[in-house]
């Protein structure tokens, strides 16, 4: 409901080319090298990259930062898929994480996803 509020109104985005479609797992010549996460949940395809030599973690849209708290993403397709994928996240050894949306944490992300990923009102 509320993304249809907030994109009334708004033209459909065109489609982008797509070359190839990275698969979970795979290595990408990205920062250096950059694990692919696959996350699905908010869409079928979202992915999170995760660039183990530095610890910088790229979460896509699957987690945000809303007023200081780390949150599972908003419009999902999936709420629960979507909550199993940022689980995933929490478990990487990163240091930093920078999201879609949202102040980046740049020291202690495991800590601060395994946190919010175990909040007691859950994700």
């Amino acid at each position: 409901m509320l993304h249809a509020q907030v994109a009334h109104g708004l033209p459909p985005a065109p489609p982008c080319r797509v070359d190839r479609e990275p698969v979970d797992g795979e290595i990408l010549n990205v920062g250096g090298e950059a694990l692919v996460v696959a996350t699905p949940g908010h869409t079928d395809g979202s992915m999170a990259l995760f660039v183990r030599r530095r610890r910088v973690l790229f979460t896509g849209d699957t987690v945000a930062e809303f007023q200081g708290h780390i949150i599972l993403g908003p419009f999902n397709l999936d709420r629960e898929r979507a909550a199993a994928s940022f689980r995933v996240l929490a478990e990487l050894d990163a240091d930093v994480a920078c999201f879609g949306h949202g102040t980046p944490v740049v020291h202690g992300a495991s800590d601060a996803l395994t946190a919010a990923s175990t909040y007691p009102k859950g994700l």
